[in-house]
């Protein structure tokens, strides 16, 4: 507590605490004098047609559905069925033109 009672205050450590009532105060419109305001400016945006495509193209898929319902149930039926044939040698193919895609 002896610390708290040593501590001056601004007046006891010599500093001027006079103010110029004086001077100009610096307000908000001092600061904006010197610029112009058009108030009749109007923003505008304008895409190129690649960007125009993407967004159809980003709005196509967003509304695309993530799953097929009609061919998955046309291939539950096929395997139920006992009709749904797979070619090997197709299978392979894809499966290595895939990897090579990724590679």
């Amino acid at each position: 507590m002896s610390e708290i009672n040593t501590i001056k205050t601004t007046s006891q450590l010599g500093l001027n605490t006079n103010r110029n009532t004086n001077a100009p105060v610096n307000s908000a419109s001092d600061k904006t004098q010197g610029v112009a305001v058009n108030s009749s400016a109007v923003d505008t945006v304008s895409l190129t047609d690649t960007a125009t495509q993407l967004q159809s193209l980003q709005q196509t898929l967003a509304d695309a559905p993530v799953v097929d319902n009609d061919r998955v149930s046309a291939l539950k039926a096929a395997i139920a069925e006992g009709s749904y044939n797979v070619d090997p040698a197709e299978l392979a193919n894809n499966m290595i033109n895939f990897e090579q895609q990724l590679g």
